[in-house]
């Protein structure tokens, strides 16, 4: 049982930072760019390395308990070949609808060198997901 409760609570902590960029190797920002909202999807690209493809996932709040554990998976899966992070739709309204995220949640679009070159809608099985994506993030 006590390994059980000790699995559980890893989970949790892992399941805490899903909807946030990784941040290994990085020194930790203040708190003021903790809370910071951006307001182009350059800025949001800019907090990952160049060097990788960036996966954006838009959703509604009403799906993150859905969701939530697809993308954790899909951080592990995809580390290395690509970033993933989240944004609700309702946190950042504006650049939901400039890039028509706003109507099928989970909206996911994958940036390459700056340019969107893949849209999934409505779909977050980790497998599906990196099925679709992975073939770009070579």
């Amino acid at each position: 049982m006590k390994s059980f409760t000790s699995f559980a609570m890893a989970l949790l902590v892992v399941g805490a930072n899903a909807f946030a960029p990784s941040n290994f190797g990085v020194t930790r920002p203040s708190s003021t760019a903790m809370y910071a909202k951006y307001n182009t999807i350059e800025e949001i690209l800019a907090l990952f390395p160049d060097d990788k493809p960036v996966l954006i996932n838009f959703y509604d709040s009403g799906m993150e308990d859905d969701i939530k554990n697809d993308i954790v998976t899909l951080k592990r899966v995809m580390e290395g070949r690509a970033s993933v992070c989240s944004a609700k739709t309702q946190d950042y309204p504006e650049l939901a609808k400039l890039w028509d995220a706003t109507d099928v949640s989970p909206t996911m679009i994958l940036f390459k060198d700056g340019k969107p070159v893949k849209r999934i809608l409505g779909e977050y099985h980790f497998l599906e997901v990196s099925a679709k994506i992975g073939p770009l993030c070579e």
